[in-house]
């Protein structure tokens, strides 16, 4: 599908779909707008052999997915060559594994500039790597830039920057999506 068609079967939908669906259909199922189906198994599963996650548990969202972002300021804009393709890795124990390192670190007595953030994003279930403790000092930091980084070099997924979030689970994940949307629905409706 083109960016217009994908975009308007988003408004489309937007009219007479619950937003719960909406983001089952257009943002956690189906093919990614940025990559081929086989380009984004592959990526999937050379993320998911790196954090020992199942392909189903690695996901491209935001304008990589849909072929245009539904965050406000970018409403609508089209994927294109200076987007990024933003990966979320949804695993409740991957997540606790990276939470107790950072409560490790801070429990040494060790702060960072980005720890009030760190805070506000794990009660919303996820974390962040920029608002991890910096990588020079906190090597799961480390070793997560290195390892995105170094799939952005490949070239194997296009000349786009690959970046990733985690998340303690699909329903906060979902949660986070659906506010998104729910905006572009009020946009749409003249709410916002």
């Amino acid at each position: 599908m083109t960016f217009e068609e994908k975009l308007a079967a988003f408004r489309n939908d937007l009219a007479g779909s619950e937003v719960h669906q909406l983001v089952q259909k257009h943002i956690t199922f189906g093919d990614c707008f940025a990559l081929s189906q086989d380009q984004y198994f592959e990526l999937k599963s050379v993320v998911g052999q790196k954090f020992n996650l199942h392909t189903s548990q690695v996901l491209v969202v935001g304008s990589a997915k849909l072929g245009f972002s539904i965050v406000p300021d970018k409403r609508y804009r089209a994927f294109g060559e200076t987007s990024d393709i933003d990966l979320v890795l949804c695993s409740s124990e991957l997540f606790d594994m990276f939470w107790q390192a950072v409560f490790s670190y801070w429990a040494r007595g060790e702060t960072w500039d980005g720890l009030g953030d760190f805070r506000r994003y794990l009660f919303r279930g996820w974390m962040r790597p920029d608002k991890l403790p910096p990588a020079k000092s906190f090597e799961r930091s480390q070793q997560w830039w290195d390892f995105f980084r170094e799939l952005t070099a490949s070239g194997k997924f296009g000349p786009y920057k690959i970046s990733g979030a985690l998340y303690k689970s699909w329903d906060f994940l979902e949660v986070y999506q659906e506010k998104c949307v729910r905006d572009c629905q009020l946009a749409e409706t003249g709410g916002i």
